[in-house]
């Protein structure tokens, strides 16, 4: 899966979370899996997780 497909599924994750609440907590946490799996992809990447102008580091 490339990084885009990854901030995707990130992201219906994040959206979908309050529906996952009532199911308690023995549901698969995706939001936490898809956040591993961006990072660990970015980090092999080379790629930093924000870029400098998003941190203020560009100034």
């Amino acid at each position: 899966m490339d990084l885009n497909q990854l901030l995707f599924q990130h992201q219906v994750a994040v959206m979908r979370t309050p529906d996952r609440a009532a199911f308690g907590a023995s549901i698969f946490d995706l939001v936490g899996h898809y956040e591993r799996r961006i990072a660990r992809l970015r980090r092999s990447m080379g790629v930093a997780q924000y870029p400098m102008w998003a941190t203020g580091q560009g100034d």
